[in-house]
C-alpha cells in the first residue's frame, strides 16, 4: 500500500491541494475558490465555515478517484498569514474572518501606536503597525471602536484568538496550533523571544492562554481527528504536521533550503523571501521570522498589491467597463524596446496614489503597458536592494505564482533584478511544500528525494543593464 502526502495551502482567495507519493511526485491537484467580503472603509473578510468548506471540497477534489489502497498518511498546511478568526466560549466564530488585507485600523492613525513608536513594534516583531491591517492592529481596532459583530474583545466573553491556520488545524486534530512564521505576522509574537508577547498581548486585550499553541514547523501535532477525516475523505491514521506561513512553504517548495536561496512570489502581492542563518531586523519593510526548513531563517519584503494593481490598471483603461486581457496588455508592451526614457509607472498600492513619470505626446498604449509590468519589476527591485544592506545577496531568484506564465514579465524582471530567474516546474509552490514538509517530517518522503525541474531558467540581458539602472533611480524618485 503506497502512502500519500497532503498539502494544503489556506489562501485569499482559494484553497488549493496537493498529494504526494513516497517519491515526491505530484499526483494530483484540488481547488476551491474563496469569496472575499468587502465593504467600506477597508472592510475585508471571510465567512469562516466557508473558509472550512473550501478546505474540505479542495481536498476531495484531489482525492475524487483516488484507489482506497492510496492513502493520505501525512497533512501539512500552508495558510495565508495575518488573518483573525475570534471564537466564542463554545468555539463558534464571532463574526467573520479579519483579513490581512482590511485596513481599517489605519482610520486611528496615530492613535493605533497607544504611544509607542514603531520601533518599538519592529524590534519584537519585524512588522510595521502602522500597515493597519495585521491581527494586533485589529484587535486594537476593535477595542477602540467596538462592533456589533465583535462584543467585547479582550473580555471573557472572547475567550478564543485563532488565525486561518491554526483555526483549520483545530477543525483537523481538536488543539489550536499555529508555526512561527504565521505566529510573526500576527505582531502579537516576539520572534526574538520565539513567544507570544505580553506587552503586545495587553494592547490588544488577548493572554496566551487564549491563542493558539506555537509548534516548530514540520512537528507532528496530532492525529486527525475520526469527523475531520471522514469530511475530508483522508485515512483516520494521518497525521497532521505543523506547516508555515504560505511564503515560506512556497519557498521551501521551489527547493530553498540553504542560506542565500530567494523566491520571488508573482500573485496578488509580489513577495521576495531569502533564506539567512539568523534573524535580521535590517529596516522596515523586511520581516524576519523561522523558515520552515529546519535551522534557518527569512528575511520577506513585500510589493504590496502590485500584482492586483496591474489588474485595476486593464480594467481602468478598457472601454465601457470591460476589462482588457493581459494578452493584450502583453502583447503590447512586448513591441517597445525597453528604453532609459520610456514612462515610469508607480502604480496604486497600499492605500497610496500612483504616478505616471515622462509620459509625452509621442508614448502609446504599448509604452504605457510596458511601464506597468516594469513597474511591478522594479518595486521587486527596491526589495532587493533593501536586502543587500541586511547583507543578503541572492544570486539567483526562485519564481513562483501567477505571474510566471508570462515570459515576458519575467525577463522584464531578470533584466531589472540583474538575476537570472528559474521558473518553477509546476504550479502551487505552496501546497507544494507544505505536502513535502509533512511528507519529510513523516519519514515517508526521504530527504534527498528529487524536487522538480525548473520550467525554464531566464537570464538578465546585459545589453539592457544601464537601461535598468536609469530607470530604477527614476522610479525610486517617482515613488518618494
Amino acid at each position: 500500500m503506497s502512502a500519500l502526502a497532503l498539502g494544503i495551502d489556506l489562501g485569499t482567495t482559494a484553497v488549493k491541494s496537493v498529494v504526494l507519493d513516497e517519491g515526491s511526485e505530484i499526483a494530483s491537484f484540488g481547488y476551491k475558490p474563496v469569496r472575499l467580503i468587502s465593504g467600506p472603509g477597508g472592510l475585508v473578510e471571510h465567512d469562516v465555515e466557508e473558509l472550512w468548506q473550501a478546505t474540505r471540497g479542495a481536498v476531495r477534489d484531489a482525492l475524487c478517484g483516488r484507489r482506497l489502497g492510496r492513502t493520505v498518511r501525512a497533512i501539512g498546511l500552508s495558510s495565508q498569514g495575518g488573518t483573525l478568526i475570534l471564537l466564542d466560549k463554545a468555539g463558534s466564530p464571532i463574526g467573520n474572518a479579519i483579513s490581512w488585507m482590511d485596513t481599517r485600523p489605519a482610520q486611528l492613525g496615530a492613535a493605533l501606536l497607544r504611544g509607542r513608536d514603531e520601533a518599538f513594534f519592529y524590534e519584537k516583531t519585524g512588522w510595521s503597525l502602522r500597515l493597519g491591517c495585521l491581527p494586533l492592529a485589529q484587535l486594537i481596532r476593535l477595542r477602540a471602536v467596538g462592533g456589533a459583530s465583535v462584543p467585547n474583545v479582550g473580555g471573557a466573553s472572547v475567550p478564543r484568538v485563532r488565525f486561518v491556520d491554526s483555526y483549520v488545524v483545530e477543525r483537523l486534530t481538536g488543539e489550536a496550533v499555529t508555526n512561527p512564521s504565521d505566529a510573526a505576522i500576527t505582531m502579537l509574537y516576539n520572534v526574538r523571544a520565539r513567544r507570544w508577547d505580553d506587552e503586545l498581548l495587553a494592547l490588544g486585550g488577548a493572554s496566551r492562554r487564549r491563542l493558539p499553541r506555537v509548534a516548530a514547523s514540520g512537528t507532528a501535532v496530532g492525529g486527525i481527528s475520526k469527523q475531520a477525516a471522514e469530511e475530508l475523505g483522508v485515512c483516520p491514521d494521518a497525521m497532521v504536521f505543523a506547516g508555515g506561513h504560505d511564503q515560506y512553504c512556497a519557498a521551501f517548495g521551489a527547493g530553498c533550503r540553504k542560506a542565500g536561496d530567494t523566491i520571488v512570489s508573482c500573485g496578488t502581492a509580489w513577495v521576495l523571501l531569502t533564506l539567512t542563518t539568523e534573524p535580521r531586523f535590517p529596516c522596515a519593510g523586511l520581516a524576519p521570522a523561522e523558515a520552515v526548513a529546519g535551522g534557518l531563517w527569512g528575511l520577506l519584503g513585500s510589493c504590496s498589491s502590485v500584482g492586483a494593481a496591474t489588474d485595476w490598471f486593464r480594467r481602468f483603461i478598457a472601454p465601457r467597463g470591460r476589462e482588457v486581457q493581459f494578452s493584450t496588455l502583453a502583447s503590447a508592451a512586448s513591441e517597445v524596446e525597453p528604453s532609459p526614457d520610456a514612462p515610469v509607472a508607480v502604480l496604486p498600492v497600499g492605500g497610496t496614489g500612483g504616478r505616471l513619470i515622462g509620459f509625452g505626446l509621442h508614448h502609446t498604449f504599448k509604452h504605457l503597458a510596458r511601464a506597468v509590468l516594469e513597474s511591478s519589476a522594479l518595486s521587486a527591485r527596491v526589495l532587493l536592494e533593501r536586502m543587500s544592506v541586511a547583507g543578503a545577496f541572492p544570486a539567483l531568484l526562485k519564481a513562483v505564482g501567477g505571474a510566471v506564465s508570462s515570459r515576458l514579465w519575467m525577463q522584464i524582471l531578470a533584466d531589472a533584478a540583474g538575476l537570472p530567474l528559474e521558473i518553477a516546474g509546476f504550479q502551487d509552490a505552496a501546497a507544494f511544500g507544505a505536502a513535502r514538509l509533512a511528507g519529510e517530517a513523516s519519514g515517508m518522503i526521504p530527504h534527498d528525494a528529487p524536487w522538480p525541474k525548473p520550467a525554464a531558467t531566464i537570464e538578465p540581458r546585459a545589453v539592457y543593464r544601464e537601461t535598468y539602472d536609469t530607470l530604477y533611480e527614476r522610479f525610486k524618485d517617482a515613488a518618494r
